[in-house]
């Protein structure tokens, strides 16, 4: 409370009478704002309470804001993802949390986090969109595998990269967010679990599951709809595990 407190009051905050000091005190959100820093100590209880309380009527918001299309669940997702600290330096998390003071209900104040992501978003969105008009006016793309001293190998990624999006799309949504924060954002075993409010042994199994669920149908896919040889469907795992760039941030966004 009393960082909130020195916002308010700012170099006068010693000289503040008791009056004045119990008005504004009492006007806090102290269950909030309790909460609030139980969320940013890594108190599991306190997570499990937070998300068991704002996800349903936050991801409701989100539908409203955006309607039913596929952003809407992934402000939601990115909302608990950098609630929780995705963006975290120096090894500790550091979360938009730690700027709420208790002015305002949580609730509100996660609706205007909510709505910034959307803005931060949509930014980013029309940005990436420039620079690929401007790749496609001014530079001609080089073939993936042209100079390769494998003369199959182009056919063999494009044959792949079609297959493994497809098998990722394939996926339950719980399924594609679990390998999102633990691929793409690099979120441990333990903070991946405390997401999507499940154990740490069920997540491991979850993604051991999926990653066996995501070969076989890739393998299927090779062999069914490409005819692709045993050899061939090696060849495209070996090129997946190189330095062959999937973007896979892209392929498990919501929508894809």
């Amino acid at each position: 409370m009393w960082k909130s407190f020195a916002r308010r009051f700012g170099a006068d905050a010693p000289g503040v009478n008791r009056a004045q000091a119990e008005q504004f005190l009492n006007s806090l959100h102290a269950a909030d704002l309790a909460l609030a820093v139980g969320c940013r100590n890594g108190d599991a209880a306190a997570w499990h309470h937070l998300v068991a309380t704002y996800r349903t009527p936050l991801d409701a918001f989100a539908r409203v804001m955006l309607g039913n299309s596929p952003r809407a669940n992934e402000i939601a997702d990115s909302l608990w993802a950098d609630l929780y600290g995705l963006r975290d330096s120096a090894g500790a998390r550091s979360s938009p949390l730690e700027h709420y003071g208790g002015r305002s209900s949580l609730m509100s104040w996660m609706r205007v986090v909510v709505t910034r992501l959307e803005a931060d978003q949509w930014r980013t969105t029309r940005r990436m969109e420039a620079l690929d008009e401007d790749r496609d006016g001014n530079s001609q793309p080089v073939a993936d595998g042209a100079d390769s001293p494998d003369p199959d190998r182009a056919k063999l990624i494009a044959a792949l990269e079609r297959s493994l999006s497809a098998a990722l799309n394939a996926l339950s949504p719980d399924d594609r967010l679990r390998l999102s924060y633990y691929y793409v954002h690099n979120l441990t075993l333990a903070q991946t679990a405390a997401l999507l409010a499940e154990h740490e042994s069920s997540t491991s199994r979850n993604l051991a599951r999926a990653r066996t669920a995501i070969r076989d149908r890739v393998s299927r896919t090779l062999r069914r709809e490409y005819h692709f040889s045993e050899d061939q469907i090696g060849q495209c795992f070996e090129y997946a595990i190189g330095d062959w760039a999937f973007d896979l941030r892209r392929m498990l966004a919501p929508g894809q």
